[in-house]
């Protein structure tokens, strides 16, 4: 199963999202992982490729950067732009990890964004 995770963010802020992943099954080898994504979006049942929904990759560093990685664990940052932000609304959240094109949600959760 994934970890649930809330998260608070700020409205109109770029905010870096430190990640510790882990594996749920013991024999889960996180060494396999080739890739990370991150996606917000107003609900759950928005598509991850609707307008309002941001993706965001660790194919492109600068949005998603994997700083360790290791059989039992992976350190990553995420780095949400303040144009994700812009308004402060609800919304819900998930990592998802990728081996090749297979992929498993590692961390989900609701997302609070303070108007400020």
């Amino acid at each position: 199963m994934a970890t649930l995770v809330p998260l608070t963010m700020h409205e109109d802020n770029d905010e870096v999202l430190d990640l510790v992943i882990t594996p749920v099954v013991p024999t889960d080898d996180l060494t396999l992982v080739t890739a990370l994504r991150f996606v917000m979006k107003p609900d759950a049942c928005t598509a991850d490729t609707a307008s309002t929904a941001t993706v965001l990759t660790s194919a492109v560093p600068a949005q998603i950067t994997i700083t360790a990685q290791a059989a039992t664990r992976i350190d990553a940052t995420v780095h949400v732009p303040a144009a994700a932000l812009a308004d402060p609304y609800p919304r819900v959240w998930r990592v998802d990890a990728y081996v090749g094109t297979a992929h498993r949600t590692a961390m989900y959760g609701p997302v609070t964004v303070v108007d400020l």
